[in-house]
């Protein structure tokens, strides 16, 4: 009986870990992530450009978002990731409603993509934040 209590209580324990360990950023990815956050951020900067000044760094911020997302192991790593993505996926519609601008449909379009890419931009910071409380909790004294 008392084999089962203990096999019950290390069960419940390790359960926990591994929900803790879901639930914060690896290392791993964390240091990915944000090279990813950077490459997206400096794609954003040149959103409103033409010709190979955005098109060089879409490249490099779609290379960072994929190298991300082939390390995310955890639960948050993943959800990150798709943040990340989202994220880059946002500065692309943005980019591509500001080059057809001139259009009357345009316009609006790119009123409402650049809403959406403040949301998504909000998005990754709300996960990188989280999982930075998670794992960085102060010490109680």
């Amino acid at each position: 009986m008392g084999i089962f209590v203990l096999a019950a209580v290390v069960f419940a324990g390790w359960m926990y870990a591994q929900r803790r360990n879901d639930d914060s950023l690896s290392a791993q990815f964390r240091s990915s992530a944000q090279q990813a956050y950077r490459a997206i951020s400096n794609c954003e900067n040149y959103k409103l450009t033409r010709g190979d000044s955005y098109q060089v760094r879409e490249l490099e911020a779609e290379k960072a978002v994929a190298a991300a997302g082939a390390i995310a192991r955890s639960n948050a790593d993943r959800l990150a990731a798709m943040a990340l993505s989202d994220y880059l996926h946002q500065v692309k519609i943005v980019h591509l409603a500001w080059q057809n601008r001139d259009r009357k449909s345009g316009k609006q379009g790119y009123a409402e993509s650049s809403r959406e890419l403040r949301t998504a931009k909000q998005k990754v910071h709300a996960f990188i934040s989280i999982a930075e409380e998670r794992t960085h909790k102060p010490a109680r004294g």
